[in-house]
């Protein structure tokens, strides 16, 4: 039995497939023409750089724009002035060949990363190690592997699943996923996620343990991969395995039907997406509307902004898919992680507390009303609610408001006709949540972003491992603000939805509801897990629960608090915890 990180939950009994990489010859050789050996170099990122920017358009259409960070971040490494500098330098000064410049330099960068305890690092170097030795297949025009000629039911197993071999997983035959390399935070395991299927990581010597064919089992749930075993166990884990699809399987059930609580409280299940192409997601899940429909997508992967008709096309496509239900899109959210390569800014020292989302949009506001136009536009095809992210100030809310009139006279002006929507506030900052009630006079409906509520709360990147024990959702700071939200939206009777990942937590979800969250919004994938454990639960008890726990003053009491109340419901609670 080997032991590794559970990445994605689930049970696999398949046989072993071993993603073998072939051998690229790194030895050193004298070269006469170092400028000739610069160009093929160049060549090759070139060549890089444009699978790179396919297998990115790919993973987005397949699994959302969420992906997209992944392959952003091998484009930046491809491109990494530091990198081709010291390669060039080595094979000018040195007179060798590019092979063994760029393996030489590229450990040098491996070697820093090896020993740290942070973990997304650690990740990071693995992003470094699959670029370059993509850069050096090019130079020597070595194959990449295909893995879609399956016939027959595997788990894949590899040191390392890169994004290209990710973008292939054919989950008729790909059972389970393990690494030896990664954790949370690796592509494999968030494709993993997004696939449903199990895989664990970080699985030490998995390789070397392992023959090409073997039968293994994984344990999604607890990260045990067993390698020798007999009929019982295997049994016992077909009998889990079995279980587990029923579950889901009665899921559907659930399609067409309101999330209603044990005693009788209602309330509504969203769906996040970041493209008209995730609609089929989200009906197929059953979303009672769209809580955040990000439009970054529309932006990124061009060369220049999108048209207001493309834009406009858009809006129209996601509003009259949903028949009615409603729709928020958030107007553009560039700035900190995301940037737009035709959209030139100045350099800031710290981007996430810089010019970015609505600060941006009303910095050009020339660009920003082209998406107003669009959106006021298409609200005639379906329920339409306009999300603005970041404000921090009632000021800008009122600049927002200002333009949104402005767009509509002009739009009367020219015969386009318009309907009536919504105009909404992202919560996620915190000057934001104590000027709540003066923001709810002036909007329609409130939206929580935790994800970015609670980084800025703790002024904590909750990618960044070193202080990520500081991204605390059960803090009671960030209870206490939600409470805060909750209460001046309920006065101002506006309602408020919480869209960030506590959203789609069964546990947190259920906190949120007793704090008088009105809607949750989530991933398409989490929305049937979610009304099957809210029917499970009553109301009036959580709303108990909320109230008690915000008198604690760390998430470690909390915690326990909700610990205390699982292992008193018994094991249904905790498999619907974990499930």
């Amino acid at each position: 039995m080997i032991k590794g990180i559970p990445v994605s939950k689930g049970y696999a009994i398949a046989k072993a497939f071993k993603l073998t990489k072939p051998q690229i010859d790194t030895t050193k050789r004298l070269i006469m023409d170092p400028d000739l050996e610069i160009k093929r170099y160049h060549e090759a990122i070139n060549e890089t750089k444009k699978v790179i920017e396919k297998l990115k358009q790919k993973s987005i259409e397949r699994f959302g724009l969420e992906t997209s960070k992944i392959f952003d971040a091998h484009l930046m490494i491809a491109d990494d002035p530091e990198i081709k500098t010291s390669v060039e330098a080595m094979i000018i000064n040195e007179k060798v060949n590019l092979t063994y410049a760029l393996h030489t330099v590229v450990n040098r960068f491996l070697m820093l990363f090896k020993d740290l305890d942070n973990e997304y690092l650690r990740e990071r170097a693995l992003d470094l190690k699959d670029v370059s030795e993509r850069i050096l297949s090019f130079a020597l025009g070595i194959e990449e592997h295909d893995i879609t000629d399956l016939n027959e039911e595997i788990i894949l197993i590899g040191d390392d699943i890169t994004p290209s071999e990710t973008t292939q997983l054919n989950t008729k035959y790909v059972k389970g996923v393990i690494t030896e390399q990664g954790g949370q935070t690796s592509h494999s395991a968030i494709i993993s996620r997004l696939l449903g299927i199990p895989a664990v990581c970080g699985a030490k010597d998995i390789l070397k343990k392992v023959k090409h064919g073997d039968e293994i089992i994984i344990d999604g749930f607890t990260g045990r991969i067993l390698l020798h075993f007999d009929e019982e166990t295997k049994k016992s884990f077909v009998i889990k395995r079995e279980e587990y699809k029923h579950y889901l399987s009665t899921l559907s059930k659930l399609i067409g039907k309101p999330t209603i609580t044990l005693d009788g409280h209602q309330t509504r299940l969203l769906a996040n997406i970041g493209s008209p192409k995730d609609i089929d997601l989200v009906l197929e899940h059953d979303a009672e509307g769209i809580g955040l429909f990000r439009t970054e997508l529309l932006y990124m992967d061009r060369k220049d902004f999108p048209t207001e008709d493309e834009q406009y096309e858009a809006y129209r496509h996601v509003l009259e898919a949903m028949k009615g239900k409603p729709v928020t899109i958030r107007t553009l959210d560039i700035g900190g992680d995301k940037y737009l390569p035709y959209l030139h800014l100045e350099h800031e020292l710290n981007p996430f507390l810089g010019k970015r989302a609505i600060r941006l949009s009303l910095a050009h506001p020339k660009l920003f009303k082209v998406q107003l136009r669009a959106l006021l536009r298409a609200s005639v095809h379906g329920h339409l609610k306009i999300m603005i992210p970041m404000i921090s100030t009632k000021e800008e809310l009122l600049i927002v408001k200002k333009m949104i009139k402005e767009v509509k006279e002009e739009l009367t002006q020219e015969n386009i006709p318009y309907n009536s929507f919504e105009l909404g506030v992202m919560i996620e900052v915190p000057s934001a949540v104590m000027i709540a009630s003066s923001l709810a006079k002036e909007a329609d409906f409130f939206s929580i972003g935790t994800n970015d509520l609670i980084q800025y709360t703790f002024a904590a990147d909750r990618t960044n491992e070193a202080v990520s024990s500081f991204y605390q959702p059960l803090h009671p700071a960030i209870l206490k603000m939600i409470s805060m939200v909750v209460e001046a939206a309920k006065q101002a009777k506006i309602p408020v939805s919480v869209c960030g990942e506590m959203a789609g937590h069964k546990l947190q979800g259920l906190l949120l509801l007793g704090l008088g969250v009105d809607e949750l919004s989530m991933t398409p994938n989490e929305i049937l897990k979610m009304r099957r454990y809210l029917s499970q639960n009553s109301y009036q008890k959580w709303d108990k629960i909320a109230s008690s726990v915000l008198k604690y003053e760390s998430e470690e009491q909390v915690l326990k608090e909700l610990k205390k109340i699982i292992n008193q419901e018994g094991d249904a609670l905790w498999k619907e915890h974990t499930s």
